[in-house]
């Protein structure tokens, strides 16, 4: 039987041999080249542009970050705050600070002092602000800072001898007191609406706040007197040394005008003026 001249003829190994010359081949055609041929019309291949790709992969990775940003901070940070001991800062106010140390000392807490303040409430020494606030939740090896009270503030109350009323409401206010009142009294130390003396008096040491009475000048004023003990002496020479002072004096009519002085009035101490009324009564006896 003759052999099909459009076969491969197999070799002695039984592998395909290449046909003979002028025979017509039967291996698979060739890959297209993308060049136009006959039987086949122009192919133009399709590039990508690089400028677009390389925006969409960065995209993409900012998208992936700002995810993971969100999980770490949502899921994975929470957990690692817990895993690190929280606690919670105890209540330190009305505490001193030897107490406030021993109470965070078990939470594993240490103390630093903010600062002090007058607080007249709380004694001194003791705690009356914190930072954080009581409850708070924190994590250990925190400091907690305290303000510790002074105490109740005093002031000295100013010299306001010869000041104005505003003047010394002004120096009063700088010393952390205020006026209480004040009481309009003849002087002749000091001309008139100019203070004359304070209750209590300048250097007393007050609390904060507390009020100072101002005595006010209206001026000089009649010259007063304090009226001695005039028992036992002689009238008429007491009556003539009053008179000639500017003082009126008077002897009851059914009383004696001679003799050692038995009462007066105004009493022994009184405080006079000469435009004062004094009535003496004697003894009638003369003094030998």
């Amino acid at each position: 039987m003759s052999e099909r001249p459009d076969e491969p003829r197999e070799g002695a190994g039984g592998e395909a041999q290449p046909a003979a010359a002028g025979e017509p081949s039967t291996s698979a055609p060739a890959e297209p080249s993308g060049e136009a041929t006959p039987e086949r019309p122009f192919v133009e291949r399709r590039r990508g542009h690089p400028l677009r790709e390389t925006l969409a992969v960065l995209g993409g990775a900012l998208l992936a970050f700002v995810v993971g940003l969100g999980i770490f901070n949502r899921v994975v940070m929470p957990q690692l705050i817990h895993s690190g001991g929280e606690v919670r800062v105890p209540d330190l106010q009305n505490l001193t600070i030897e107490q406030a140390e021993k109470a965070l000392k078990p939470a594993g807490l240490t103390l630093s002092r903010a600062g002090e303040r007058f607080e007249p409430t709380v004694p001194r020494g003791f705690i009356i602000a914190q930072d954080p606030d009581p409850g708070t939740p924190v994590r250990g090896n925190r400091r907690v800072l305290v303000t510790t009270s002074l105490g109740e503030e005093f002031s000295s109350v100013p010299e306001l001898f010869g000041q104005s009323r505003r003047g010394a409401q002004l120096l009063l206010e700088r010393a952390g007191l205020r006026i209480g009142g004040s009481t309009r009294a003849p002087s002749g130390d000091v001309g008139q609406d100019l203070v004359a003396g304070s209750d209590p008096p300048a250097e007393t040491v007050l609390p904060r706040g507390a009020p100072v009475a101002l005595l006010v000048s209206t001026g000089p004023g009649p010259e007063v007197f304090v009226m001695p003990d005039l028992t036992g002496r002689e009238i008429s020479g007491v009556r003539r040394q009053l008179e000639g002072l500017g003082f009126r004096v008077l002897v009851p009519p059914a009383a004696a005008s001679v003799g050692p002085i038995v009462s007066q009035s105004p009493p022994a101490g009184s405080r006079v003026t000469t435009d004062a009324q004094i009535v003496l009564q004697a003894t009638g006896r003369l003094i030998r």
